[in-house]
């Protein structure tokens, strides 16, 4: 029994090893990373519910990447803050659901996935998302702690540097990429701090103050609007009508870039919000969205 262990352990690390004479590492330059976006998760549970509907069977299996807890969580065990690790990061967490980004769906295959314990809740309307609009319903947003936002930005930052793949603007919220369905991680959440750390995205006042300037005497058509939305990364039909999709879209960009009015409104700040955004992080959509458009 002890031969058969220990040869199993041999044949186990020469697996995974270029040091055994059966394998040849050549490493081929035509390949890219499965990660390319980084998605940020609130928990709307203290840290023992959490864990548990992240790392056990449910009727709806869930789970994310990491877990931060937060301080003076009476379900929390330590006494110090630490993160969780629930899955590898090369494996597939179920954590995006429905999805979209920037043209891409199902995140759960391309994405890293951050839960963060915030209490956060909603209430209010059980009609149908079809027929509902975001005033129809309340949300309470805990704000979140010094000391969890230092540690989730040290994870950040390590999860970066393993993965250069993640273009800033690909960091996001739950709320940016199920726009119909989510709220998460919630106007409280620091986006621009965490942008100050070094990750993420987050415009530039004088080019916001710039757009303010231009969109004030003549802003641009609603379809223009909802293609430069779709162009950021949200998923909007370009209907040219203030339909419930651009109510959301427009409500999930203010929950991540503006924070202050979330209730979905078309308004100049917000339009002059997206055009710096793209012009900072995706200046080739910006382009092509001044070429097909008739208003430029």
């Amino acid at each position: 029994m002890t031969g058969r262990i220990i040869r199993a352990a041999i044949a186990c690390i020469c697996a995974f090893s270029a040091a055994c004479s059966n394998l040849v590492v050549m490493p081929s330059a035509n390949y890219n990373s499965r990660v390319d976006y980084l998605v940020i998760h609130a928990t709307s549970e203290d840290f023992a519910e959490s864990l548990r509907l992240l790392t056990q069977p449910t009727a709806n299996p869930v789970s994310s990447h990491y877990l931060v807890p937060a301080p003076f969580d009476p379900t929390y065990p330590r006494s110090k803050l630490k993160v969780y690790q629930l899955v590898p990061e090369l494996d597939r967490a179920w954590h995006a659901g429905v999805s979209f980004w920037a043209g891409e769906s199902a995140l759960n295959d391309r994405s890293i996935g951050i839960e963060v314990v915030n209490e956060f809740k909603c209430t209010g309307t059980n009609n149908p998302i079809e027929e509902t609009a975001p005033d129809d319903f309340e949300c309470e947003f805990p704000s979140y702690d010094d000391d969890q936002i230092a540690l989730l930005i040290e994870l950040i930052l390590e999860i970066l540097d393993r993965f250069p793949s993640i273009d800033p603007i690909d960091v996001v919220g739950h709320s940016d990429i199920a726009i119909l369905r989510k709220s998460d991680p919630g106007p409280a959440f620091p986006w621009r701090q965490l942008y100050e750390a070094g990750i993420g995205a987050w415009y530039d006042s004088d080019t916001k103050a710039k757009y303010e300037q231009r969109f004030s005497s003549e802003p641009p058509p609603l379809q223009t609007v909802q293609s430069a939305l779709n162009r950021l990364g949200y998923k909007v039909e370009l209907s040219g009508i203030y339909d419930r999709a651009t109510q959301y879209a427009m409500r999930a960009m203010q929950l991540h870039f503006r924070p202050d009015d979330f209730s979905g409104t078309v308004d100049v700040e917000s339009m002059a919000i997206i055009w710096a955004l793209l012009e900072k992080y995706r200046p080739v959509e910006l382009d092509d969205l001044q070429a097909s458009s008739a208003w430029s």
